[in-house]
């Protein structure tokens, strides 16, 4: 029997199927607030979601505190890190970062 998870983050559902959060230092940040203030928080470490099978989601900023800098969401498959069967650099907004988490999840499906 398949169990599905379901976690909130921004207010919004994120199915994570047989993953679960591993790291999380994103969902307590007010992504709408700028850059300039949220820049102390913003590394490459911000949410890490472990699939059973090892694979990985990984969302950062990078570069890490630099109010330059972009969030990063990948999908790892074999811990193969130089070679992420997804990639994506969401806007720095709730609605397009849960959008690129949804499509990095799916590519590990």
């Amino acid at each position: 029997k398949e169990s599905i998870i379901d976690t909130i983050l921004f207010g919004q559902p994120l199915a994570l199927g047989d993953a679960r959060i591993t790291y999380d230092s994103l969902s307590p940040l007010d992504l709408r607030q700028s850059v300039d203030i949220l820049v102390d928080d913003l590394g490459e470490d911000l949410l890490q979601i472990t699939c059973a099978n090892g694979d990985v989601v990984d969302v950062g900023w990078y570069p890490a505190w630099n109010e330059q800098g972009r969030l990063r969401a990948v999908a790892v498959r074999g811990q193969d890190w130089e070679a992420p069967v997804f990639s994506a650099q969401p806007d720095k907004d709730p609605q397009a970062l849960l959008q690129a988490l949804r499509a990095a999840l799916a590519s590990l499906g």
